[in-house]
């Protein structure tokens, strides 16, 4: 892989990162369940992480500093979990269905990445970045649940 395949990966998970942070930011902002406010800040402030350690490799590797936009993929997410949040008013269930949502699309993305064969320091910082990624995910997964069966168990 040319150094300069493996910059284009790192901007690429750089606007995911950033759409992940942002997508949190929105949920902790429209969920009405301060528990769960404080976890989607949580995350947020950890994808805030993930930018700075991805830029910071790129710029290490280049000098060049990346854009600090996401992506347009991550603004149509955005737009669809405040969408969402004002059908359901703020609903819990819906509103961590669509951080499961979200962290279905990151995961992919540092999946295809780590496979694609990036190699030495941005891998090794890439692949610690998709682990968290997918304890997050199960973490929504459970939540999910948990909602689930609270609603289930209210009706």
């Amino acid at each position: 892989m040319t150094k300069g395949e493996q910059l284009q990966h790192l901007y690429d998970l750089i606007a995911v990162a950033k759409d992940s942070e942002l997508g949190y930011r929105t949920a902790a902002q429209h969920v009405d369940d301060t528990h769960l406010a404080g976890i989607f800040q949580e995350y947020a402030k950890e994808r805030a992480t993930f930018v700075e350690d991805l830029t910071q490799e790129a710029v290490r590797l280049t000098g060049d500093t990346p854009g600090e936009h996401g992506s347009v993929a991550g603004a149509v997410f955005r737009g669809w979990m405040n969408l969402k949040s004002a059908l359901t008013g703020g609903s819990p269930e819906a509103i961590v269905a669509a951080c499961e949502t979200g962290e279905d699309s990151a995961q992919a993305a540092y999946e295809r990445v780590v496979n694609a064969g990036i190699t030495g320091k941005p891998r090794n910082i890439v692949a610690a970045q998709w682990n968290k990624i997918k304890e997050s995910h199960q973490r929504m997964l459970h939540l999910k649940q948990q909602l689930r069966g609270e609603h289930g168990a209210a009706s």
